[in-house]
Parts: C-alpha cells; structure tokens; sequence
C-alpha cells in the first residue's frame, strides 16, 4: 500500500528527530514545496557552534529534569520548526507545507506565519495532552495558514 504524502513526510520528521539530542523531546521538521519536494529540514538541539560533548543533559538547565518549569525560556535549544526555516532558501515557500512531529509553540508560529509558508500538519501525542494551542491555530488562521493536527499513534519519536 502506498502511504500518503502526509504520511511520508511525517515519517522523515520523525526520522530526522532521531538527530535531536534533547532527553525531553526529540522533535523534527521537513519543509517540502508545492510539488512535495523537500526543500529543508530541521530537528531541535542547541546552537550549532556550542560545544558539547552528550545529550542536552550537560549543558541544557532543563535536561533530564522530569519537574520542567512551564517555559522554555532556560532552553538554549533551537526548535525544529526554526532550525528548518533557517536552512531554507524562503523563495520556495510558496504553496509550502511544514511536516512537524509535535504541535508547535507560539514562537515557532510566528515565524511559520511570517514565512510564507501556506500549510502546517503538526501530530499530537499523549505527552501533549496537557497544552493547548488554540492561540497557535488562532493565528494560522488568522494569517490564512492551513492547519492541521494529527493525533500519533505511539509516544514515540
């Protein structure tokens, strides 16, 4: 059986999470065009000059720590929805979807939103189940950006 296109670039974010060294989450995101060519993607992890040596426990204050404070202020990581943007040329943006393995943060949507990009499928897991993101889909719609979240079958990546 031949998967969808929603499910094949959902599988690669999960793949490219895989390169996350964060020990909360490990999240990934793939940019593809129109066409449903890739164009970029991304995965969350520090900045790429820090020098580490392990997972996100030895430098991140947040790492490892199950008692995670309610804001992502004391994380030195970039997201994936981020790190994907910023290794794209935004002249392909046009009629562009983001494949995103978690629901994204307000920070991320704002610049999704501010991106051109004109399509968000984001999934959803048990693990998210405590948040909500009406203000997030509030402002996709806002900004005319489809959105879509998809709840995952397993917790994991």
């Amino acid at each position: 059986m031949r998967s969808s296109w929603e499910e094949t670039w959902l599988t690669v974010a999960r793949t490219i999470a895989k390169r996350s060294r964060c020990v909360n989450r490990q999240v990934g995101a793939v940019i593809v065009d129109e066409n449903n060519r890739p164009i970029a993607v991304g995965y969350n992890g520090p900045p790429a000059n820090m020098a580490i040596s392990s997972d996100c426990s030895s430098f991140c204050p947040r790492g490892g720590s199950q008692n995670r404070p309610g804001s992502y202020d004391n994380c030195v990581s970039v997201h994936a929805e981020a790190n994907a943007l910023l290794f794209a040329d935004r002249r392909l943006f046009k009629e562009a979807t983001i494949y995103v393995t978690n629901p994204c943060c307000w920070d991320c949507a704002k610049l999704i939103a501010n991106s051109g990009i004109t399509s968000v499928v984001m999934q959803k897991s048990v693990a998210d189940d405590h948040a909500t993101w009406d203000h997030v889909m509030n402002l996709f719609d806002e900004c005319s950006i489809r959105a879509v979240i998809i709840e995952r079958e397993s917790n994991d990546v």
